[in-house]
């Protein structure tokens, strides 16, 4: 589609609750050259939204358009709905992530976290699932229950705290002076009865699920290693 240039389906209409977005009034109808029905698969034109507060209450080529309504077009844009991102990791940013989460205190990767969940929002995903902090515990909690209270802008989240990981695992500290004691990434569990109650703390802490890292520390070649006396026992 030449030139096509997408303007998310109110990334913020759709992700931020009452109290971040306050109702706007009147209402207000975005018209746009097209937009991309997701039921049917296909690209409708025009396409126009009605907005009344934070709500989306009519999708279509042409909407009602109640008294004193504002009419905003958007011009040769594509509207489509908020995107979903299921493995973000809001609590890291680019470069060494190994450092950050030692160098970098749990109140700093929060503060980076809160920043990361509206840029996300901004840049279209209006809900994503936020897979471990990386060392944070359950600071995701707190951004999460925050988007959710409307305090903060974000997209809707899923979170797992931190991921749960054996001693020596994939999530270890690893490689790191062993005198320094290096905390590990993830909360180790080495047996059943570790994992069991991690497992309980997790979701006392606000994990809506978990994530296990179930192997040690992770390589191409460990990985052939370990697979050679499977193929040939």
């Amino acid at each position: 589609m030449k030139h096509l240039r997408s303007l998310s389906l109110f990334v913020v209409l759709l992700a931020a609750p009452a109290a971040w977005c306050q109702p706007a009034s009147p209402a207000i109808v975005l018209h746009a050259a097209r937009l991309l029905d997701v039921e049917t698969g296909k690209m409708i034109a025009p396409g126009e939204v009605l907005v009344r507060g934070d709500r989306i209450a009519e999708v279509g080529v042409r909407v009602a358009r109640p008294a004193g309504c504002e009419v905003i077009d958007l011009g040769d844009r594509t509207l489509l709905p908020g995107l979903i991102d299921a493995h973000v990791h809001l609590f890291l940013h680019p470069g060494a992530e190994d450092l950050q989460t030692v160098e970098e205190s749990v109140p700093q990767r929060t503060i980076a976290a809160v920043l990361a969940a509206r840029d996300d929002l901004m840049g279209g995903f209006t809900a994503e699932r936020d897979m471990g902090t990386e060392g944070a515990g359950s600071a995701d909690t707190a951004v999460r229950n925050s988007i959710d209270a409307g305090a903060i802008p974000g997209p809707r989240l899923r979170i797992s705290g931190n991921a749960i990981d054996i001693l020596g695992g994939h999530e270890d500290a690893i490689g790191f002076n062993p005198e320094q004691h290096v905390l590990p990434n993830a909360t180790w569990a080495n047996n059943a009865l570790e994992l069991i109650r991690v497992i309980r703390w997790q979701f006392k802490e606000g994990a809506d699920f978990i994530k296990i890292y179930e192997t040690g520390h992770d390589t191409l070649a460990g990985a052939v290693r370990s697979a050679v006396p499977l193929r040939t026992s």
